[in-house]
């Protein structure tokens, strides 16, 4: 008997049963038909010449003999029986249900032991291979599941790797300050100390504005820039003077091209944000020089950093915007490697892109740009 795909396993097991009903009838008849023919041989020995039964003593071994061939048949057949009934259900078992049972058991074993990168596959028709079919449904919805949970989880990850990383540079500008605060200490004018108070007081707010911001997304590309109609002067007074806290003890230059009083439409928060990671950067690579140049024109605000260092190397101009990537050559570690993909992302955000390449003189040139035109397109 061959492996027979039924529709259900009761159609399986009927055909299963039939030729068994077969074989145990038949095998029946014959243990029946030659138990008959040597209880007749036997019992004609016990008959004489005229007919009659005739038991002595000493023939007593060969009457037991008749007696137990007389019952065998009651024995043997309900044996053959159960043996052809055993056989089929065994065969039926390994034929029909063995495989898609292992298979089960197998993607149960898997699925408890979270290991969700298999297929449930059973070549079987009836009900047992359809409940593989469920189990693999079963399978890919918590796959399904399970991967977007860990999706979830790296853009958590990645939202708070990027607030911590944006949260420096702010930080940075209020210690230089109070850096400042300190060390002209009594030496201030009391119009200097209102407007730098002024000015940690504008940081302070757009730190909360942005922890707001960052709160309430849940991945950094559901970032939606608020933009307002700003003065540009003021957003270029606020670049230069963020950038030389930013710099430090480093030469800090700052340039505007084709920058008037007029007024742009454009997030100032997320502007920032973009500078002064561009700013921090290039303070990390430069040897001593950091150069800005600001322009305004074809309804884009364009911010370019320069540095005097060595510049990218190939790899990095390849794989700047990719999160997390830091120069296995680089020296500080320190960094999370997220500044240029955040300034991509928030860039493109207020409709615009950034562009990485390395300057005729040599070192580091990146340029940002910002849509400054109010339109819904953005």
């Amino acid at each position: 008997m061959g492996k027979i795909d039924g529709k259900s396993i009761h159609t399986s097991l009927v055909k299963y049963l039939i030729p068994c009903m077969m074989i145990c009838g038949a095998g029946c008849f014959v243990i029946e038909s030659v138990l008959e023919y040597l209880y007749n041989w036997c019992n004609s020995r016990f008959i004489d010449r005229m007919g009659y039964y005739v038991f002595t003593s000493d023939k007593q071994s060969e009457h037991c003999i008749l007696m137990l061939i007389g019952a065998a048949k009651y024995v043997l057949i309900p044996l053959w029986s159960v043996f052809c009934l055993w056989y089929t259900f065994r065969r039926f078992y390994r034929m029909e249900l063995k495989a898609p049972v292992d298979v089960l058991k197998d993607a149960a074993d898997k699925i408890l032991s979270d290991d969700l990168d298999f297929k449930v596959e059973s070549s079987c028709k009836n009900e047992l291979g359809q409940l593989c079919g469920s189990f693999e449904e079963m399978r890919k919805n918590l796959y399904e599941s399970n991967y977007e949970l860990w999706k979830s989880l790296e853009e958590r990850k990645r939202l708070n790797s990027a607030f911590s990383h944006d949260l420096r540079t702010p930080i940075t500008v209020l210690k230089g300050y109070a850096e400042l605060v300190r060390n002209f200490s009594g030496k201030l004018a009391p119009e200097k100390q209102s407007e730098i108070l002024q000015k940690m007081s504008d940081q302070i707010s757009r730190l909360e504005h942005y922890t707001e911001k960052m709160n309430s997304v849940q991945k950094l590309e559901d970032i939606v820039p608020d933009g307002k109609d700003t003065d540009l002067s003021e957003i270029t007074a606020q670049l230069s003077e963020t950038g030389k806290l930013l710099c430090g003890d480093r030469s800090f230059v700052f340039d505007t091209q084709n920058t008037t009083d007029e007024k742009i439409f454009i997030d100032r928060e997320l502007v920032m944000q973009v500078f002064e990671n561009l700013v921090s950067n290039a303070v990390r690579y430069s040897d001593g020089t950091i150069k800005c140049t600001v322009n305004a024109g074809y309804e884009k605000l364009f911010i370019a950093v320069n540095d005097d260092g060595k510049g990218f190397s190939d790899e990095a101009l390849r794989k700047a915007w990719q999160p997390f990537y830091r120069d296995d050559k680089e020296e500080n570690k320190e960094h999370f490697g997220l500044g240029l993909y955040i300034c991509r992302l928030l860039c493109r955000k207020c409709g615009g892109d950034i562009e990485v390449k390395n300057g005729e003189n040599g070192g580091g040139n990146v340029t940002a740009s910002f849509s400054i035109k109010n339109h819904k397109s953005r």
